[in-house]
This record gives structure tokens, sequence and C-alpha cells, in this order.
């Protein structure tokens, strides 16, 4: 988890938002708030609550299905922005041919089907943010448009010739490493640099297991208001079977588990039978799985644990040595190549642990 405040640029400060507006968002149905109290969470709500109150760009790097853009929504309702719009943009479903004339608008006559003018992205969030969600599929040309913006907030709706001027906040995600992106030349660097102002990392749900329980609590009482039924209790056995499955579509997953037990639900309880198979069986089968089982389930424990520790130590020692790679790698005792894979397998900036960035990295 990083963030990285760069001291020079256009933004305007504002006051911090000491709460959180009630705001309307799609499913699931949490609203802006992004649930949860495991360390990692709370740390990361800690880095919004500082950001958030900013102009500056944001980016939110993440597995798929972790929250980013509930995070996104967090930030923005945080914001002195939250009383104007919140323009969700989904990068990787624009049409190629369509891009320039979905993010910026177009005037009638532009081009063949241009009937009528069309309102873009970018001015439909017009005194609020927009949210481009999966910026790495974005095109290379229209990463060019969106430098501009960035740069000089100004940008042209196809086919007109004078210029608008930009008025939203750019909050952008991916589950893409941009790094790679950019050493491939699929990512402009300039653009890359532009967005990654502030960067917050969503960590998966298997590494914020404490937030498990909290997010069931909370996903069964929107359901069940959603839905018009009375909320159920819940079996302890359902919270334990909850906290030991990896969840490989993150909070998503949690989220449609939950809404499925809600709809079908028919007792007053919400009971492992209410969960999918391939939740409710690893729990059942401990028993009497074999050495076989027992030694997987060793091996992933340990798996993970090696994960958290390597991650913390290299975040730790990073820090330390003031986000200079070479010389973290000596103390560490590892070559620069290595430590830079070790790096990016974790997607730990080392930019973001000085305040510019250093020449000879």
């Amino acid at each position: 988890m990083t963030v990285r405040p760069v001291g020079s640029g256009k933004g305007r400060m504002s006051p911090p938002v000491d709460a959180l507006e009630a705001r309307g968002s799609p499913l699931p149905p949490p609203g802006p708030d992004f649930v949860g109290e495991s360390p990692p969470t709370r740390e990361l709500l800690s880095l919004v609550a500082r950001v958030a109150g900013t102009e500056a760009p944001v980016l939110i790097t993440g597995e798929s299905g972790t929250g980013k853009e509930i995070l996104a929504r967090t930030i923005h309702a945080r914001s002195r922005r939250r009383d104007g719009p919140f323009v969700p943009v989904n990068c990787g479903a624009i049409v190629d041919t369509l891009e320039e004339s979905e993010l910026f608008g177009h005037v009638a006559g532009a081009f063949t089907g241009a009937h009528r003018r069309k309102t873009g992205k970018f001015e439909a969030a017009h005194g609020g943010s927009i949210f481009l969600d999966e910026i790495g599929e974005m095109s290379l040309h229209l990463q060019v448009k969106l430098l501009r913006i960035l740069q000089d907030g100004e940008y042209a709706p196809v086919g007109m010739v004078e210029t608008c001027h930009a008025d939203a906040r750019v909050i952008a995600a991916t589950n893409q490493d941009l790094n790679r992106l950019v050493d491939t030349r699929q990512f402009r660097a300039d653009l890359f640099y532009r967005l990654n102002v502030v960067r917050l990392e969503v960590s998966p749900l298997r590494r914020r297991r404490d937030d498990i329980p909290l997010l069931l609590h909370h996903f069964v009482r929107a359901y069940s208001s959603q839905y018009g039924r009375p909320e159920p209790d819940i079996d302890p056995d359902v919270e334990r079977a909850l906290q030991d499955y990896d969840f490989p579509g993150n909070v998503r997953e949690l989220s449609n588990v939950i809404q499925r037990a809600i709809i079908l639900g028919t007792g007053p309880s919400l009971t492992l039978a209410a969960l999918p198979d391939e939740i409710r069986h690893p729990s059942s089968a401990r028993g009497n799985a074999g050495p076989r089982a027992h030694e997987a389930r060793f091996r992933e424990a340990k798996r993970r644990l090696i994960e958290e520790f390597e991650r913390e130590y290299l975040i730790a020692i990073i820090q330390d040595c003031g986000g200079i790679v070479s010389r973290a790698a000596r103390r560490a005792g590892l070559s620069d190549r290595i430590m830079h894979q070790k790096l990016r397998a974790y997607g730990i900036d080392s930019r973001s642990f000085r305040a510019m960035p250093d020449p000879s990295e």
C-alpha cells in the first residue's frame, strides 16, 4: 500500500471533509463506504483521509473485485466535489473507434453518423470526479488526450476547433502492472507519472481476512433491505467458513455469495447450506481429507505467511533507504535485479518513498 504525494502541480487544495455523505451506488449496494477494519484497510483509509480533500489525481491499484470503484466513490464523497457528479468510465469497454467521442464528446457533423452534439464523460463530470477504471486498457492515442487534460486542463470535443476546460478530478484504477506496460511501451511513461501523484493499493481479500465478518454483516443488511427480506441471523459456522476461503474474486465474489444466499434463503438464519459448494466442502472435508490435503493446506498457509512477511520487510527496508532500490538491495543481500522483481511482484513503488525521483534508478 503506497502513497506518493507530489509537491508541485496545478491542483487546488481544499479543506478535509469530516464525514461521508450517504450517497447512492450501483450493485453491490454498500454506498460510498469502503468497509473494513483490518490493518491494511485502516492504513488505506488513513491515506484516503489525507488525500481526499485535495485536487490531486489518484491511481488505485489492486486485483479485480477488491473494491477499487467503491474506494474511488469514498474519495469523491470525502472531497469538496462531493455535491458534484461521480462519472465512472470502463476504459476496457469503450469501442476503439468511439473512445475519443465517449470521453470528450463530439459536435454535429464531426463524422459519419454524428447527427447531433454528444456530451462526453469529462463534460458530464464537470464539477465532480471522473473514475477511469481499467486505465491500462486505454489506447495510446487516447492517452495523449488524457495527458493534455492532466497537464493543461483542456480538451477538444471531436470536430470542434475551440478547446474546453475540464473541471473534473481524475481518479484512475487498474489491476495491471503499469510499470510493466510502460516498459513494454503499451502505456505512456509521462501519463503514468501524471496519474501516479497519489497511489493507493487495495489489498486482496485473502490478505485482509479480518474484514470478512464486517463485510458479511454489511452485505446481509444491504441485500436484505434491497430484496425486502427480514435480516437473518448468521450462523457462526458461516463466518468461519468464509474466513477460511481464499476468495479469488475478492469482495465482489463475497458480495455475490451473500446476495445469492439472501435471495434463496428460506429460514430465519443464514447457515452453511446457503453457501456454494466450493466454500462449504473444504471445511466439511477437513476431518477425513487425509495427509495430502493437510499438506496442501500447510503449504498454502506457509506461502501466505511468507508473502506477508516478505512484503512488509521490503516496505520497511525501502522506506529506510529513502526509496533507493540499489541501497535497499545491498542491505537485504539481494541483487538489484531481484530486488526490482520482488518490488514489482508485490506492487511496491520505490518512488513513493522519496520526495523526488532518483536519477540513478
